[in-house]
């Protein structure tokens, strides 16, 4: 997909259209402690034996694929006030920020 280096757009902090600057960032995976559901599953898992769950299939190979794409995340910079925010975006496999 190709995107405008300059739109414009409406800016919260000025309260008007104005033209922004767009800049590209791909979505990182976010790095945390383990949340709640994660702490009671390891909790409930560990120590001998299944636990009384039945014993699974195999993971058919059709399963086993990673994703082909990274998320887009464009930031966008008031000319005006110079305040940034973030406008995020589907998935895709090509993105470039091409002159007007």
């Amino acid at each position: 997909m190709k995107f405008p280096e300059k739109i414009r757009k409406f800016c919260p902090h000025c309260n008007t259209y104005t033209e922004h600057k767009v800049r590209v960032e791909v979505v990182r995976k976010v790095r945390r402690a383990l949340s709640k559901g994660q702490r009671r599953a390891e909790r409930r898992s560990k120590g001998h034996g299944n636990h009384g769950r039945y014993s699974k299939k195999p993971i058919s190979q059709w399963k086993l694929h990673a994703k082909t794409t990274k998320k887009i995340d464009l930031v966008l910079t008031c000319t005006v006030c110079g305040k940034s925010r973030h406008m995020g975006l589907r998935r895709m496999k090509k993105f470039e920020i091409v002159k007007a």
